[in-house]
């Protein structure tokens, strides 16, 4: 009966700190950690909650500064849920989506050669991943996803190319040291129950001077201030979110050299924008008119980092 009710404590996930928790708490009206598995389950999916909102309660670490949660769902949980989720962001078009990517891949383009050996966790339908394909000259391809629901399509997209496709990131130590150029990984840190560890991994698997991508959620933005503990990204999804200096931090202890950090700007139509601002506030709607289907492009809170791997 583990996974009805029991979670798991943790760790500061970057400085391993566990008593220098600050008392400020962001939490929901009902905390994801006094409720069961079964019930936290239920409203994993979506963006748009049946259910009120509820998320297992954030602390800051006073000695790194990094906003996570002390008590998370288990490593086995995550799997089990994982294991049938909807592709990231549907509600999404698939063509704005393309264009957030794009704008990820087109800073890559400042610090890659596109060349060697590329590896991507949790690449969901592969958008990025086609774009690397598509402008590089990669010799082979790790790419790390557990949702089986799209493992089909990744293979489609790879074809012939070199490749493998894990479940899990702790397969990582089927790759040699020191062979990979290129990591990406977007949207992924904040989902990360050990992030440190696994970065940590991912830089023994890097040759010297490789380029890492990273797309995070910015905590310390104006969106997040705006909504409170209303703001979206505070969610069962997310076991810690970051900001500028605690990328920069959790990198560095990792073994990385961070060379640019920017806001990213995401493309998504009006009435997805509208419908996130209502649902926040309680009211729960769904269907606007087509003339609000307008797409923009707007520097959200989402922080984009490169790095390199240093001695």
């Amino acid at each position: 009966m583990a996974l009805q009710k029991k979670y798991s404590k943790r760790l500061c996930p970057s400085c391993h700190m566990d008593d220098k928790i600050i008392s400020s708490k962001i939490s929901s009206p009902y905390p994801s950690e006094s409720l069961s598995f079964r019930v936290n389950k239920e409203s994993w999916e979506g963006l748009f909650y049946k259910k009120t909102k509820s998320f297992f309660s954030y602390y800051k670490c006073s000695n790194c500064k990094l906003i996570y949660a002390p008590e998370h769902y288990s490593s086995e949980q995550l799997n089990n849920i994982y294991k049938q989720t909807a592709p990231n962001m549907e509600q999404v078009p698939k063509k704005l989506l393309k264009k957030t990517q794009y704008e990820y891949f087109q800073l890559l383009k400042k610090w890659s050669d596109f060349k060697g050996n590329y590896l991507e966790v949790g690449p969901d339908i592969g958008l990025f991943t086609q774009l690397c394909t598509a402008s590089g000259n990669f010799d082979y391809f790790w790419l790390f996803e557990p949702n089986n629901l799209v493992k089909s399509s990744l293979t489609k997209l790879l074809g012939s190319r070199k490749h493998k496709i894990y479940p899990t990131i702790d397969q990582i130590d089927k790759i040699d040291n020191n062979i990979l150029s290129t990591v990406i990984l977007i949207h992924v840190l904040d989902h990360l129950l050990e992030p440190q560890k696994i970065l940590k991994k991912l830089r023994q698997k890097m040759k010297l001077g490789g380029v890492i991508l990273i797309v995070t959620h910015d905590e310390s933005s104006m969106m997040r201030k705006f909504f409170g503990w209303r703001w979206l990204p505070f969610c069962q999804q997310h076991p810690q979110l970051f900001n500028y200096k605690t990328t920069k931090d959790i990198l560095n202890r990792s073994g990385f050299k961070v060379l640019e950090q920017r806001k990213s700007k995401n493309f998504f139509e009006i009435s997805f924008l509208l419908n996130n601002l209502l649902w926040a506030f309680g009211f729960k709607t769904y269907k606007f008119p087509n003339l609000l289907n307008i797409s923009v492009g707007l520097r959200l809170g989402n922080i984009i980092t490169v790095a390199s791997a240093e001695d």
